[in-house]
């Protein structure tokens, strides 16, 4: 397909931070004395949104450890230590390509709004996005809805809309405002939860601009 808006994900599609993520998640169980995550492949068939979900499904009991409070104390932990995550491999190159495609760019996060200008700013892609739409807060709730206000605002039609993204949460984005979706492996949800959403799935950048040109 040629899109003429491509939408990204930032966590885990743009910028590779599964592992940091996997070991915040075990830290804070630890030191509560809970039963850490087994292993990767549980934290990528179980990761989800929202994550509140995804927390009583960690064990938490939010009577002993309010939701609010775990975010926050994530957000601290991961804002103190994301600098060490890389980006996904090929990440600049692709940003590159699509613009010298002149295809608009956009990045739409379930991060809190100046969490994800600090973080593209420190990664220098900021300039690659027409905008960056983050949520209001830092609870990771959802983006169906910042989704569903950006296309109508701007008068896009879906069709010619591509969202990126390496969860079904993306691909809910997607379909909420009926536009295309292409969910990437190596992020934060295994192949098998991906291959449930019926779209295409692929396992690099560079497959990804084959799509788009071809």
């Amino acid at each position: 397909m040629q899109p003429k808006l491509l939408v990204w994900d930032w966590n885990g599609t743009i910028m590779d931070d599964m592992e940091f993520t996997y070991q915040i998640e075990n830290r804070m169980l630890r030191e509560r004395g809970m039963k850490e995550i087994p292993d990767r492949e549980f934290y990528l068939n179980n990761f989800g949104f929202p994550i509140i979900d995804y927390y009583v499904k960690l064990g938490y009991d939010f009577s002993v450890y309010p939701y609010e409070e775990l975010a926050a104390e994530f957000h601290r932990i991961y804002t103190e230590g994301y600098r060490c995550c890389p980006l996904r491999a090929g990440a600049i190159e692709t940003l590159s390509a699509v613009r010298q495609m002149h295809i608009p760019q956009t990045l739409l996060s379930a991060s809190e709004q100046s969490r994800l200008i600090e973080q593209t700013a420190f990664y220098h892609v900021e300039s690659f996005f027409r905008e960056l739409l983050g949520l209001s807060d830092e609870y990771a709730h959802s983006k169906v809805d910042r989704a569903k206000q950006y296309i109508q605002n701007h008068g896009i039609d879906p069709k010619d809309v591509l969202f990126i993204g390496d969860t079904d949460h993306d691909y809910e984005a997607a379909a909420s405002v009926g536009c295309h979706c292409v969910l990437l492996t190596g992020g934060h949800q295994s192949k098998t939860v991906l291959a449930r959403c019926g779209v295409p799935i692929m396992d690099s950048l560079q497959e990804l601009l084959d799509y788009i040109t071809g």
